[in-house]
């Protein structure tokens, strides 16, 4: 399609109006370009996706989450960092006084095997540092942290008891915002390490197996939900880089007639590195899902940090949340990706190489409104054909095609060129792309539906850049 399209310009250019005539060197015999074999099988999966493209164009709009997201980044900036300093060293000395002191003498051998690896991981400890550290201290957050109450106001933090931990910020028209996390005491729960006093005592937070989330908003949004947290290893004590570990979280918005819910599961073992799980419900129907399965083969340290890889910062919020992301999760492979959209359409990926796929990305994103020529785009197109494979199919029915990506024109009216899907059905001789196939409406309501996806991973991805920037002066606090 793309060659027939780029031979008519040319022609025209050259020939001028009368190019299918003047410049045809058989005009009484012209021949027809053969017509494409169209599988039944693709007939089949165009009419599901027109239908899905319908209902998801009609309840996918994310405006509860982009509220939430909104109002929770707006809430932390507002936060006084120093203040907030201040507040934790006060209750530091009421925090020492309900910790327990565990020797490394007394653990049993998985527990000073885990416990080991999570010093080394935290504290980049030898093993000599290590021999030298008799005990610990374990803060549980049920007796200290699990009352507390923050209250953030005119730059100030006071502190008071609730019946869970609760942050607490008033603006400057005396509207609130409150999150508040309420710890399940029965539940024994994960142990991890967070700072260290003194350079020389590591100290580790003990955190009950469920937390229930409810948040409060100046501009009138509730959300609420929970978090549970789960250690699969044979010690409770948790290295988040090398040991077992899993976290299922479920968040509800209700914000102006829209009920919406996020739900997102994290499972981290030793064969699989990471298993994530995101799944969105719109008005109570579940719409869209994602999963990303065995995220391995971790970059070298010198390629992270790498001015290459440094360089996707440059290319908007979410390339540098992305490289945030990949950085923390050190994972260079991703074995299995699936994304389901309606309950019925399903997308399978691999992805060969996570950083190649969003350099690449990146550096098509730097060309957005620069019209660049097709060689130029091409080129990455080609370098996410090499990292990034999928399938789309219908569940449940068998039906399958092998998708690719080609570079083709964003719109017919100027040049300017964007990596396509296109599919082959079994029995069709070539990938067709996807989007020539569609009707104006799917289009409409494909474009739709992109617009909110880029909309909720914008705000999301600005939501985390401004915090960062915002505490990145918050390094922990020492007592020397």
């Amino acid at each position: 399609m793309r060659k027939i399209f780029n031979w008519v310009i040319a022609a025209t250019l050259f020939c001028g109006a009368s190019v299918l005539t003047s410049c045809n060197e058989n005009t009484d015999n012209p021949v027809k370009p053969d017509e494409p074999v169209v599988s039944p099988e693709r007939q089949t999966f165009e009419k599901a996706l027109s239908m899905t493209l319908q209902e998801s164009a009609e309840l996918i709009r994310f405006e509860a989450l982009k509220q939430g997201m909104g109002d929770v980044g707006e809430f932390l900036l507002g936060l006084d960092e120093e203040a907030l300093k201040n507040q934790v060293l006060e209750l530091i000395p009421e925090i020492l006084a309900n910790t327990t002191q565990v020797k490394m003498d007394e653990l049993s051998e998985a527990d000073l095997k885990a416990v080991s690896a999570a010093l080394k991981e935290r504290f980049k400890l030898t093993d000599e540092e290590l021999k030298a550290i008799p005990f610990f201290v374990l803060i549980d957050a049920n007796n200290v942290l699990g009352t507390k109450k923050l209250s953030f106001k005119d730059g100030k933090c006071t502190i008071g008891e609730s019946d869970g931990f609760c942050i607490e910020s008033t603006n400057k028209e005396g509207k609130t915002t409150s999150i508040t996390l309420k710890f399940k005491k029965e539940h024994d729960g994960v142990r991890f390490f967070v700072t260290r006093l003194l350079d020389v005592t590591p100290i580790g937070i003990q955190l009950p197996s469920e937390l229930d989330i409810t948040v409060s908003t100046a501009n009138g949004l509730e959300m609420d939900g929970s978090i549970t947290l789960d250690s699969n290893a044979p010690s409770k004590y948790i290295t988040f880089k090398s040991g077992l570990w899993g976290g299922a979280g479920i968040l509800n918005a209700d914000f102006a007639g829209r009920s919406e819910t996020v739900k997102a599961l994290v499972v981290h073992d030793i064969d699989r590195s990471f298993n994530i799980g995101v799944s969105l419900d719109m008005d109570g129907a579940e719409k869209a899902s994602i999963a990303i399965q065995g995220m391995n083969s971790p970059y070298s340290t010198e390629y992270i940090n790498s001015d290459e890889l440094k360089s996707l910062r440059d290319y908007g919020a979410f390339f540098s949340a992305a490289y945030d992301a990949l950085k923390s999760i050190n994972g260079k492979t991703v074995d299995d990706v699936e994304f389901a959209l309606g309950g019925k359409l399903v997308c399978n990926a691999k992805v060969d190489d996570v950083a190649a796929c969003l350099l690449a990305l990146g550096k098509i994103r730097q060309m957005h409104g620069t019209q660049p020529g097709f060689e130029a785009v091409d080129e990455y197109t080609q370098i996410l054909n090499k990292y990034f494979h999928y399938t789309v199919g219908i569940k449940d029915t068998g039906i399958t095609a092998k998708g690719s990506l080609v570079t083709i024109m964003k719109n017919l009216d100027k040049e300017e060129y964007q990596p396509g899907v296109a599919l082959q059905f079994e029995g069709e001789k070539e990938p067709m792309v996807l989007l020539e196939r569609m009707t104006e409406q799917d289009k409409a309501n494909y474009k739709k539906i992109m617009n909110s996806v880029q909309d909720l991973t914008k705000s999301g991805a600005l939501m985390i850049q401004m915090i960062k920037q915002k505490f990145s002066s918050f390094k922990g606090i020492k007592l020397s």
